[in-house]
């Protein structure tokens, strides 16, 4: 009997299916978003692209042994002093290209001068870490540049082992 097609549904009947199937459409839509968000994030796999930044400094770095890394990553604390206000900046500017994104119309212009201003930010970044690197190296006697090309070659040759913890 509660098959009947003379029943009569309800507006709340229908209000509750209305947002069950909101709810369903809503999450399988976020579902979608986060899937993609997370491809592009975690970018290229084995099969293609080019290598990014990560990617080209870790064996470099990775190859220090733990004094040396210790000691760059103070070096770069000091004269990186700005730490939190980059970091401020860089939120800040998360926050303008989004509100470009939500504009009526896209200025391709301002998203583009946000962005490299973020690029920009990050090359800094990277070139005080490889003029860190640099120096380090060259203050090296021959041996120990021997040790770490050794390092080097051995993470270069077996990317997915990378010591214990303790050793980095």
């Amino acid at each position: 009997m509660s098959d009947d097609p003379n029943k009569v549904v309800t507006p709340a009947k229908l209000k509750k299916r209305f947002r069950i199937l909101l709810g369903v459409s809503l999450a399988l839509n976020l579902m979608v978003i986060g899937a993609v968000v997370g491809v592009i994030s975690k970018g290229p796999g084995r099969q293609g692209g080019g290598p990014g930044m990560r990617e080209t400094a870790f064996p470099y770095v990775g190859a220090f042994d733990r004094a040396d890394k210790r000691a760059m990553r103070q070096e770069m604390r000091a004269r990186l002093s700005y730490r939190s206000e980059a970091r401020a900046a860089h939120q800040a500017s998360y926050r303008a290209f989004l509100e470009l994104l939500r504009a009526e119309t896209f200025d391709a212009a301002a998203a583009s001068s946000v962005m490299s201003a973020q690029f920009e930010r990050a090359q800094r970044l990277q070139t005080i870490g490889r003029e860190l690197s640099i120096q380090r190296i060259s203050d090296m006697s021959v041996e120990k540049r021997a040790a770490y090309a050794d390092r080097l070659e051995y993470r270069l040759d077996n990317p997915k082992k990378r010591g214990k913890r303790k050793d980095r």
